[in-house]
């Protein structure tokens, strides 16, 4: 077995070469003075971002830059995972099926609007990642597919097939496809978890915590939206519930599903573990509405997403010989495409520059 020097010497130095090459602040602010979608692409000709530029000239496309977004974040994972070997390239590529289960949500949404909706889905099919992400996937074939059976035939040979074998055509075709999707995002933790748990000592430690700190803040964040913004019924909220964590099961999780669904209340869920956030949201103005409910939940979701933010910028001033360094890595460049994204649908549109922090947040 590799000591914990030898395995990341190499690519703690070229990960964080890479980190180092990252948009700055300074560079931001000059990308949102940009006057128009054309003049951000051109400030971005020399920056790792250059091919959105090229795909622009030739289409002339903002969503083909949100597919070029989409590729280039499938390419820097399987590049990271080429690095590695044995369990923690494995590790990477359990990290990857995050993207493969997006894609493969984008698609199923795409059957269901072609084949139990009759809609015209041909353009839009165009506009999603068409290649091996980690399984061998033929999208083609999901997308023509006739019925609900051909579906789960062409992810038979796949981690999904057996979550997407729990549901049937009538199931589908009468409630869509979003218990679906949520059962898809439970597939890919599980199998991450199950990578993680057989990795050596400290990694396997350290991302442990990572994806327990994960669970939780997106458990709050669907227990908010959809058991407080949207008043999702008990047996609904606890099947969307991500696998470990504390606030799964925890007393307060229970009271809050116990509550009638129109008397919940976000401060049930974080008084006692983000109390600097029950502070911020008790000295809100309750001027009730569906508009209130929808900015203190955007308030909640930033903040604890400055709280993810925190916990991987650490790793960076950290011990450099552990998985905390591909993590960072993973969290930074999410963070700047994320950024990168928000810019080109704010040029093209026309939002101002605090809309388009909003959306990078």
């Amino acid at each position: 077995m590799k000591s914990p020097v030898r395995r990341y010497s190499y690519i703690n130095a070229k990960l964080r070469a890479r980190i180092g090459s990252m948009l700055d602040e300074k560079k931001i602010d000059a990308l949102l003075r940009s006057g128009s979608i054309e003049e951000l692409l051109q400030q971005l000709r020399d920056t790792s971002y250059a091919t959105l530029a090229s795909v622009f000239d030739q289409t002339g496309d903002v969503q083909r830059l949100e597919a070029e977004l989409f590729k280039r974040e499938v390419e820097l994972h399987k590049d990271v995972a080429a690095l590695l070997d044995g369990e923690h390239a494995e590790l990477v590529l359990a990290l990857t099926r995050k993207l493969e289960v997006e894609n493969l949500k984008g698609v199923l949404r795409l059957w269901f609007s072609g084949t139990v909706k009759k809609q015209n889905i041909d353009y839009r099919f165009g506009y999603l990642f068409q290649g091996d992400i980690v399984s061998s996937i033929d999208w083609n074939q999901i997308i023509n597919a006739p019925d609900y059976q051909e579906v789960l035939h062409a992810l038979a040979e796949t981690p999904y097939g057996p979550v997407m074998a729990q549901f049937d055509t009538e199931q589908i075709v009468a409630k869509g496809v979003f218990s679906l999707e949520t059962a898809l995002d439970r597939c890919w933790f599980h199998e991450l978890r199950n990578t993680v748990a057989k990795l050596p000592g400290n990694d396997r430690k350290i991302l442990s915590m990572v994806l327990d700190a994960d669970t939780d803040l997106k458990n709050v964040i669907n227990l908010i939206r959809f058991g407080w913004m949207y008043r999702l019924a008990a047996v609904d909220l606890r099947v969307l519930m991500l696998e470990g964590g504390s606030i799964n099961g925890s007393r307060e999780f229970e009271e809050y599903l116990a509550s009638d669904p129109q008397l919940r209340s976000p401060m049930q869920l974080v008084r006692r573990r983000f109390p600097k956030l029950a502070k911020e949201l008790s000295e809100q103005p309750k001027t009730g509405g569906s508009s209130s409910v929808a900015e203190q939940t955007v308030r909640i979701e930033r903040f604890l997403f400055e709280l993810r933010k925190k916990e991987f910028i650490a790793m960076l001033g950290g011990y450099p010989f552990t998985i905390g360094i591909v993590l960072a890595y993973f969290f930074l460049s999410e963070r700047q495409d994320k950024m990168i994204r928000a810019l080109v649908n704010g040029k093209y549109y026309g939002w101002d520059a605090q809309t388009i922090r909003g959306f990078a947040t």
